[in-house]
């Protein structure tokens, strides 16, 4: 099941930021008074009541403006509405309702995709009577909203999740299939891999970047197993700005990723790993997806008996706290080491769902542990006496103490490490847990 898409929609200096980084929790977007300052699209994880979903900040739409920034704008507030599931309007109650408002609304009827209308900037309960006018836009019930303050915001997010109970995406995949992601910048292979695997050409190529004009799933069976080859659309043929080709991919990259079990990254050997790379796996990481790191093109790249290893060392340096993710070299013309990534994935998929028993945990650990005791923190010494695997689709692991929030990040990198020094869990992200142990 992929995770819903909410795209937050309106006019200029309504708050969608405000109301993006509410939801969130945190300050992601840029929030200033002057309108239109939210230029970059913004989009990330969020949930509310035991609900994930994808949220997305947009631009303040202006329908009428010739400046070419508002037009970029406007086009990526259209990409967002066709590719959303469930869209936030919203309006603000202090201006009442404008001629961008009415046309916005006019747009969001045509559409059949859930809308939620969000009326902000109503401090206080005296100011929604004055907010019934928004009725009138004809997209229903207003929710009346302080995005500042956070008055009404949970109950908007518990309206929300009543959407996504209503209307969750529902797609007919194979559930006992591993879902395969395949992702990467235009023109790494992407494609030709997964024509070459299946044997006849699911997708288009070209050598023209971003020719993968719609993302096609791919059945595939290997070795007795079962997979889902997920490619990822690369141009959008409405798009007529460079920059929202490049919204439209990141928006398809970032729901493909959220529907695999295991993510292909796919780089260019000779280009070598670049910093949006870093970005998208770090993505890919923070969604709790099993990674490969796939260096195409390798038989493009000038070598002697030195290249190979002098690239992983560097590889390996340029992921930093990720060196758990697996490098495969391949050349997708050549057909070389294609198999053997497909081995790869599976043995990380593998590792993914592999479960560690409480008492292993406990008799491996916590030796190690007593010999390498926490720092004391603030004059409080810090112990840690039971450890078990949560029971979460990634794994997670708890560690059981008196002051869980007193572990410093450097000893719960030395923890993570001892946990795949034993028991591996290669290419897949670990959690790991610090909750208070009392008695």
């Amino acid at each position: 099941m992929k995770q819903p898409l909410v795209a937050i929609v309106g006019r200029p200096n309504v708050g969608k930021s405000t109301l993006f980084n509410r939801i969130l929790k945190k300050r992601e977007a840029i929030v200033h008074d002057q309108p239109g300052v939210t230029r970059d699209r913004h989009y990330a994880a969020s949930d509310w009541a035991g609900k994930s979903f994808m949220l997305i900040d947009t631009g303040g739409y202006l329908p009428q403006s010739r400046d070419l920034i508002d037009q970029a704008v406007r086009e990526q507030v259209d990409i967002a509405i066709e590719e959303a599931d469930i869209i936030l309007f919203m309006v603000d109650q202090t201006t009442g309702i404008t001629d961008i408002d009415q046309q916005l609304a006019e747009k969001l009827q045509r559409t059949e995709k859930p809308v939620l209308l969000i009326v902000n900037k109503v401090d206080d309960q005296k100011h929604e009577t004055e907010g019934y006018q928004f009725y009138n836009l004809g997209l229903g019930d207003p929710l009346f909203v302080s995005a500042a303050l956070g008055r009404g915001s949970g109950d908007m997010l518990d309206r929300l999740v009543a959407l996504i109970d209503s209307a969750a995406p529902g797609e007919e995949t194979d559930d006992s299939a591993i879902k395969l992601a395949v992702v990467g910048k235009e023109n790494v292979g992407k494609s030709s891999f997964v024509n070459t695997l299946v044997g006849r050409e699911r997708v288009i190529v070209t050598p023209i970047p971003g020719t993968t004009r719609d993302p096609i799933d791919t059945p595939l069976n290997y070795q007795k197993r079962r997979y889902l080859l997920i490619d990822t659309a690369g141009l959008k043929r409405r798009a007529k700005v460079q920059e929202n080709v490049l919204f439209y991919t990141q928006l398809r990259t970032m729901r493909s990723i959220q529907r695999a079990d295991v993510v292909l990254y796919f780089m260019d050997a000779v280009e070598g790993m670049t910093r949006q790379d870093m970005r998208v796996i770090t993505e890919a990481v923070q969604a709790r997806k099993g990674v490969v790191a796939v260096m195409n093109k390798w038989d493009l790249v000038e070598k002697d008996h030195t290249t190979l290893p002098a690239l992983e060392k560097e590889l390996e340096e340029k992921l930093g706290t990720y060196r758990f993710i697996p490098l495969v070299f391949t050349s997708v013309l050549e057909k070389i080491r294609l198999y053997k990534l497909l081995d790869v994935a599976t043995k990380v998929y593998d590792e993914y769902h592999k479960t560690i028993r409480t008492s292993e945990l406990n008799k491996v650990l916590l030796p190690i542990i007593q010999e390498n005791s926490p720092p004391a923190v603030r004059g409080k010494e810090i112990k840690i006496n039971y450890i078990t695997q949560l029971k979460t689709a990634a794994p997670a692991f708890g560690f059981f103490g008196n002051h869980p929030e007193l572990i410093p990040v450097n000893y719960r990198r030395f923890l993570e490490r001892q946990i795949r020094r034993h028991w591996g869990f290669e290419g897949v992200p670990v959690a790991l847990v610090f909750k208070s142990k009392r008695g």
